[in-house]
């Protein structure tokens, strides 16, 4: 009986020694394509800001992208500003391409920041590739030219 037992132990740490590895990298490659993150950005560029609150949602190749703040020019009042992406996205090469399939940008109006913006964030079907790396377990370093452009932290 007692042999038995330990036959069944050995046999049980086996399998949990090689199980164990398994989901912990199935863990991991879940949380690369399904995680959301949040971003406070501040834009000053002569005597306008920018300041924005901005979520990226992505789920196994579907992703929302969400933005709300204000812009605010010297003597002017501020004007709300808002944006709704919906894209989907792959990885190559260690990069992440994402290609938007709706955007509502508001207000509908040039304003001056909005020329440096890559077309993803404004139109219908334009890509962006981008490296999103873990900066930690709870944030990311989103890098776009070989620049970091903005730190995302987990909701």
């Amino acid at each position: 009986m007692m042999k038995m037992n330990n036959v069944t132990l050995r046999w049980g740490l086996i399998i949990l020694a090689i199980a164990a590895p398994l989901l912990a990298a199935g863990y991991i490659h879940y949380q690369r394509d399904n995680f959301s993150c949040e971003s406070h950005i501040t834009i000053v560029e002569n005597h306008a800001v920018v300041d924005v609150l901005m979520n990226f949602s992505f789920n196994d190749g579907s992703g929302i992208y969400q933005t709300t703040g204000e812009y605010s020019k010297e003597n002017q009042p501020p004007i709300s500003l808002s944006n709704n992406v919906t894209f989907d996205y792959w990885r190559e090469e260690g990069r992440m391409i994402m290609v938007s399939s709706e955007t509502n940008e508001l207000p509908k109006v040039t304003l001056p920041f909005r020329l440096s913006i890559p077309d993803f964030f404004r139109h219908r079907e334009r890509g962006i590739r981008l490296q999103i790396v873990p900066a930690n377990s709870a944030s990311y370093y989103f890098i776009y030219k070989n620049s970091p452009v903005f730190y995302c932290t987990k909701g």
